[in-house]
């Protein structure tokens, strides 16, 4: 018992360190990828926008603040092994982890109430924060992954119930019409996760699951892949460019996950990330060993 609690205190100070990296740096990947567009990028506009991410990245990163005054809502990927000694009480051990980040990180409340529009002002409450459960077999290590999710770009964020027909030639198409009609609400450049087939759940969890894969990293299967680098060709020559301002790059990476669909039906899911891809995880194991830190 007494280990037991002693991992659950270990898990919940490492979510609380998760949050706060998640909010306060961008993981390297992205500050890289944004660097190295100033290189391809000639626009005068884009180019000061571009310096101006960068410079805002390491402004927080030094002061351990919020990068963003939306500080999102916190998604939370769990990767369960079954092996491992803990295996309830998730829920009540990221909700302590949340409150404390909220209160001395500290972060913009952002749960209201649908209905009364009330604001507890702690990031909790009616099923939230979002958590997503996996169970891995035959492990007995933990790792949850800290996704913060803005408002601007959830906006943009879609669910298509296609024609079995020709919905996997229309979807990209549907797509790049989306992108287009959103300009720059979703602060340019974009990440984009997209999940073909399952139901009209299944498709919205596997588009958000897509933005955890690491960066420029191709789908497994090659006609996957063929159709993540047309989609991100097409969607880069609408010259929204950068926070919309035109310009040669306005995604940064299309990433899409896949899952068997009913014959009647053909889901898409669309989920949008801003240029701002926070994130953090950590991996615990069952000695109570905290590693992988991103």
């Amino acid at each position: 018992m007494e280990e037991k609690t002693s991992i659950k205190i270990k898990i919940e100070e490492a979510l609380f360190d998760s949050i706060k990296r998640a909010t306060t740096i961008v993981p390297l990947e992205i500050e890289m990828a944004l660097s190295n567009l100033l290189k391809e990028e000639d626009s005068e506009i884009a180019v000061v926008q571009l310096n101006l991410m960068l410079e805002n990245f390491k402004y927080g990163a030094a002061k351990e603040i919020p990068i963003c005054q939306d500080t999102g809502v916190l998604n939370f990927f769990i990767d369960l092994g079954n092996e491992f000694p803990i295996m309830s009480n998730f829920k009540s051990i990221i909700e302590k982890a949340v409150l404390k980040a909220t209160k001395t990180i500290p972060l913009r409340s952002n749960s209201v109430d649908p209905i009364t529009n009330e604001n507890p002002e702690n990031n909790l409450g009616f099923n939230v924060p979002p958590i997503y459960l996996n169970i891995i077999e035959n492990s007995s290590v933990l790792k949850i992954t800290v996704l913060p999710k803005g408002g601007g770009a959830e906006n943009v964020s879609r669910l298509f119930m296609l024609n079995p027909s020709n919905g996997l030639e229309k979807f990209q198409d549907i797509i790049i019409d989306v992108i287009k009609e959103a300009g720059g609400m979703p602060c340019p450049p974009i990440i984009l996760g997209i999940g073909l087939g399952g139901d009209a759940t299944l498709s919205m969890v596997l588009a958000k699951k897509a933005l955890l894969r690491p960066f420029n990293q191709r789908h497994a299967r090659k006609d996957i892949a063929k159709i993540e680098i047309e989609l991100l060709d097409k969607i880069n020559q609408l010259n929204i460019g950068v926070m919309g301002l035109g310009g040669k790059i306005t995604c940064l990476d299309v990433r899409i996950e896949i899952a068997m669909r009913h014959p009647a039906s053909f889901p898409v899911g669309l989920i949008v990330q801003c240029y701002s891809h926070r994130y953090a995880s950590f991996e615990i194991n069952e000695k109570g060993e905290i590693y992988n830190e991103i």
